[in-house]
């Protein structure tokens, strides 16, 4: 299975800001899960995953107008499942926090 529309991702990535800084790092902790095609991450980082198999890992930079400096990211994906119809009508993954501590 690939990273497409209606499916939910699991990964882990490093970010990390224009001169190198660590901004968030998940590779020895969490996984983050999200709803691909939700609108719940930056559209440019879901364009890059988008088409991209369980197993991959990637290093890519994005940037665009609504960020002041690139984003650099070290990613693997962990998993990839269909979403269920709950998730794709609340437009997010069952597991997704949204809150204090949240890694959405």
């Amino acid at each position: 299975m690939v990273v497409k529309k209606d499916t939910i991702v699991s990964l882990r990535y490093i970010m990390k800001g224009n001169n190198g800084e660590i901004i968030v790092d998940t590779m020895n902790g969490k996984v983050v899960e999200y709803l691909h095609g939700g609108g719940n991450i930056l559209p440019l980082l879901e364009s890059v995953l988008e088409g991209l198999p369980v197993g991959t890992q990637k290093s890519f930079t994005v940037h665009d107008e609504q960020l002041t400096h690139p984003l650099h990211f070290d990613v693997v994906i962990d998993e990839i499942r269909e979403a269920t119809g709950e998730e794709i009508k609340s437009g997010k993954s069952g597991k997704e926090e949204c809150g204090p501590g949240c890694c959405c």
